[in-house]
């Protein structure tokens, strides 16, 4: 982590997702729960107080609500992949962790789930004096 780095974490995120193998969970969305840790340059967002040199937390869960409701996944690694592309794609992240949690998934477990993580090179943003 570089000393601009802004550590952004959102957790616990609930949302319905066509996902599984088995015909019972292809025949009915199912909950997945979501945790995200994205690193941004947090520079100018720490001194400008401004939206737009950050990420809109919830634009960030509007988008993987619309990613999720657009088809059906079949595995808990290929929708994590999907998640990390949507973020490096529509969103000024450096670095992106996504854990994703089927609850139903395995009757005996409290949960199973998946974590993957990513890095793109962005170019610092600069602090301008005015």
């Amino acid at each position: 982590m570089s000393t601009d780095d802004c550590l952004i974490h959102l957790d616990g995120l609930s949302l319905p997702a066509s996902i599984g193998i088995y015909a019972h969970e292809k025949a009915a969305p199912q909950p997945v729960d979501i945790d995200l840790r994205l690193a941004i340059d947090g520079t100018l967002a720490a001194r400008s107080d401004d939206i737009r040199h950050t990420v809109d937390y919830d634009e960030v869960v509007d988008a993987i609500a619309a990613l999720l409701a657009s088809r059906h996944f079949n595995l808990l690694e290929h929708l994590s992949q999907a998640v990390l592309d949507l973020l490096g794609e529509r969103f000024p992240v450096r670095r992106a962790e996504v854990t994703i949690a089927k609850p139903l998934a395995v009757p005996r477990a409290r949960r199973v789930s998946v974590s993957r993580r990513a890095e793109w090179k962005r170019e610092a943003m600069k602090v301008v004096a005015v």
